[in-house]
């Protein structure tokens, strides 16, 4: 199937506009893409050129750096299943195009970066019609980038990974079902729909595909602050950003819907797919009424914590309000469980942080010992 556009392109001779808009194929899934200014290179004019011996070469060079930082190329022979020559062209072309690294020194070696690992995470999303749309960039931040996106929740015993669990720790082979999400017209829960058809757009529920990015300023406060990695003093800093988005995945099933999280729908590498839930930032916002957003926030720690987590990260950035006054827990990485150590030191600081923000903002005068009690306290009278 070709390219149909949907919107018109904008052509200039230095290539396609900002706002093109298009349906393309990639096997017998359908993706559309939306050009929009991306971190490194444009995501979707990159996975277009991508053919899918390219992207077998990129996914086992990912597979090799679980244990060397510089792949083999004996290694890549023996697993890409191409001649030397084929993978020796292979490789050429994707040094060229910036997404591996080579070294000689001490042997002939291979490497990838994010750049190339947010490609082969979103292949195997759109070979799973998981996303079926990327759009725009839905922010920056230091360990993540989030892409908003239209796609599809398998249900369960259906689309899986293509890759053996046992290779990745945090994988899931069937998705959640959930609740419909409704949004910019795009209807609730689809489903049924063979991959690549065009005829109901409006299936289509909204997500966001967060690319995690754990690694990328310091590694060494990186492996201090996460549990998960607390055991793995060899592991690449790029597979940090990939078990961090496991664990997200993990700690976000079981808080969801006990807790105002997005429903997780995804996992893929270092990429999570989880609900769309609009709104904005608690720091962006004026409330008209602050008492009452406080205490919705402390209403959801203190589910969190019944539930046996600790947020551990949680700041006015991470705590969302949407249009109809729905208070929304984002970004949970971090999180401990409640049986750690860290815990109660944890709650605490999360606590602290979410009072200094109302304190400056609104003046609120609401002690740190209350704010605990009411957290704590919740769990007793339910």
């Amino acid at each position: 199937m070709e390219g149909l556009p949907i919107e018109k392109p904008e052509i200039t001779e230095d290539g396609p506009g900002p706002c093109r808009r298009a349906f393309i194929s990639k096997g017998q899934s359908l993706l559309i893409i939306a050009d929009k200014l991306l971190p490194v290179e444009n995501l979707a004019e990159a996975f277009l050129r991508l053919d899918r011996k390219e992207v077998a070469l990129l996914k086992a060079i990912e597979r090799g750096m679980r244990r060397s930082e510089w792949v083999p190329i004996e290694d890549l022979l023996a697993k890409g299943r191409l001649s030397l020559k084929g993978t020796r062209t292979g490789l050429s072309k994707l040094v060229s195009k910036k997404l591996v690294f080579k070294t000689t020194e001490p042997y002939e070696g291979y490497q990838i970066g994010f750049a190339a690992y947010d490609l082969i995470a979103l292949s195997e999303l759109v070979g799973r019609d998981v996303v079926v749309s990327l759009g725009d960039l839905l922010g920056v931040g230091k360990e993540s980038v989030v892409f908003e996106a239209l796609g599809r929740a398998p249900a369960r015993g259906g689309a899986g990974s293509e890759e053996d669990p046992s290779e990745e720790e945090g994988r899931e082979r069937t998705l959640p079902g959930g609740r419909g999400v409704a949004g910019g017209g795009q209807g609730g829960r689809g489903g049924g729909e063979p991959a690549g058809s065009t005829e109901d757009l409006g299936e289509l529920i909204p997500l966001a595909v967060k690319f995690h990015r754990q690694g990328t300023t310091s590694f060494k406060h990186v492996r201090r602050a996460r549990s998960h990695l607390l055991d793995r003093p060899r592991c690449a800093w790029i597979h940090a950003a990939r078990l961090g988005a496991a664990r997200e995945y993990r700690v976000l099933k079981a808080l969801y819907p006990a807790v105002s999280v997005p429903e997780p729908v995804a996992l893929s590498f270092h990429a999570l797919a989880m609900e769309h839930m609009g709104g904005a930032e608690l720091y962006k916002l004026d409330l008209e009424n602050p008492n009452e957003c406080l205490e919705i926030v402390l209403e959801e720690i203190a589910a969190a914590w019944r539930e046996g987590f600790v947020h551990a990260d949680l700041s006015p950035y991470n705590v969302l309000v949407r249009e109809d006054g729905e208070i929304v827990i984002i970004d949970w990485p971090q999180a401990v469980s409640r049986t750690d150590p860290r815990s109660a030191e944890l709650l605490e600081r999360d606590i602290k942080n979410l009072l200094d923000h109302f304190g400056r903002r609104y003046r609120l005068d609401f002690e740190p010992e209350e704010a605990l009690a009411c957290v704590l306290g919740e769990e007793k009278k339910r």
